[in-house]
């Protein structure tokens, strides 16, 4: 975004009111707003006529949604969004916000640091990994517990899946947690910054992925791997994935499922990632419009006399989000193996067996309407169809 504005940007980290005022900007952009005094600003810098923009920096997930506020400073996560607008990662995100009460603010834009996953365009893993041990990620979010006992739940979660696979020759765990964690479990572990290139290094060396609530679960679609949710909390899952561990006895059934992912559940995440992020196409030129044309009007509203801004339902229209496309993996072949049908490709062979079967169907219909007059001439039978009509109404 700096390399697109240059100039015209300027970034603040003192969030008094009084300060971003003094830049008489005309777009406040924040990534975050659950912060009071930041809340507190962008809803001022709204009054004062500017146009205000929130930029989602990760998924929308339960229990950062109603347990994180142990804390009374806390004000509730996007309950309601005070920006004008909400830069969403995806129909899921924008889906939620709004039965918070936040229509009209929500914009469907994807994830721009993401983007140069997106143009890599990796392809679903559905083959079986063979003749060589799995790569397995289980990794925790930044935050794995908002509260003691919750950090509890995700450490007993972690060690049940060290214990369960500890004698798998075929699985080769790597261990990316937070928190200190990786030292109660007794593991090395691969986490030393929380920047998208070290997750993305060690995602390019993997299989397969087993993570808590995270945008990490939607980096690992991205590169092609199956990704498992691990729920031991139990709690909704606002961004579902194909698969789920919500107990120990969840854990092999899901891992061996991992090894050899089938083509179905591949498919299911697949929707479950262009849900949850906008990623058929990179999202910063969506993000660019948006903030263009938030400008824009912004601007002509204000020379035209009006006080308070007010933006259309949507400003960025797309097509393709009112329509899940199918995978290009969306295969009947494959998908139904011993079907009769779906497995034949010769197209001038299932030409003539369609023109047979036309022509059965012809030929039935036939014998049905001969059958039928037939029928009609026996005495009686319309006089005993009549009852039967006249006695099912008054039995109905």
């Amino acid at each position: 975004m700096l390399e697109h504005f240059e100039d015209r940007i300027t970034v603040e980290s003192d969030y008094r009111p009084s300060k971003i005022a003094s830049h008489e900007a005309d777009l406040i952009i924040s990534f975050e707003a659950s912060n009071s005094q930041r809340g507190l600003c962008i809803a001022e810098m709204a009054r004062q006529g500017a146009a205000t923009l929130q930029i989602m920096d990760g998924i929308t997930e339960w229990r950062n949604t109603w347990t994180r506020r142990v804390l009374p400073y806390q004000r509730p996560l996007n309950q309601p969004v005070l920006a004008h607008k909400v830069a969403c990662l995806g129909q899921a995100d924008a889906r939620i916000f709004e039965s918070w009460g936040n229509v009209g603010k929500c914009e469907v834009v994807g994830h721009p640091r993401l983007d140069h996953l997106v143009r890599l365009n990796k392809k679903m893993r559905i083959d079986p990994i063979e003749g060589r041990p799995l790569r397995l990620l289980i990794m925790t979010a930044r935050t794995p517990g908002f509260t003691a006992d919750e950090v509890e739940t995700t450490y007993q979660a972690l060690k049940d899946l060290g214990e369960q696979l500890a004698d798998r020759s075929d699985v080769q765990i790597v261990w990316r947690t937070t928190k200190g964690l990786h030292k109660r479990l007794g593991v090395k572990n691969t986490f030393t910054e929380a920047t998208g290139h070290e997750l993305h290094d060690i995602l390019g060396a993997v299989d397969a992925v087993i993570t808590t609530p995270s945008t990490a679960m939607l980096e690992g679609m991205l590169f092609g791997h199956p990704v498992a949710i691990l729920n031991y909390h139990r709690v909704p899952i606002y961004i579902p994935a194909a698969w789920e561990i919500n107990c120990k006895n969840h854990i092999l059934p899901v891992v061996n499922d991992l090894k050899k992912p089938p083509l179905e559940r591949m498919l299911y995440q697949e929707y479950c990632l262009n849900d949850a992020l906008s990623c058929r196409t990179p999202a910063m030129p969506r993000l660019v419009e948006l903030i263009e044309k938030m400008i824009a009007i912004r601007r002509d509203q204000l020379s035209s006399g009006r006080e308070q801004i007010e933006f259309p339902h949507r400003i960025l229209v797309d097509p393709d989000q009112f329509v899940s496309w199918p995978s290009e993996k969306f295969n009947l072949e494959e998908l139904y193996p011993n079907h009769p049908v779906f497995g034949q490709s010769e197209v001038l062979s299932l030409q003539t067996e369609l023109d047979s079967a036309l022509n059965s169907i012809e030929q039935v219909k036939e014998q049905v309407d001969i059958l039928t007059r037939r029928l009609h001439k026996i005495p009686g039978y319309l006089f005993a169809k009549k009852i039967g009509k006249s006695l099912n109404r008054t039995t109905n």
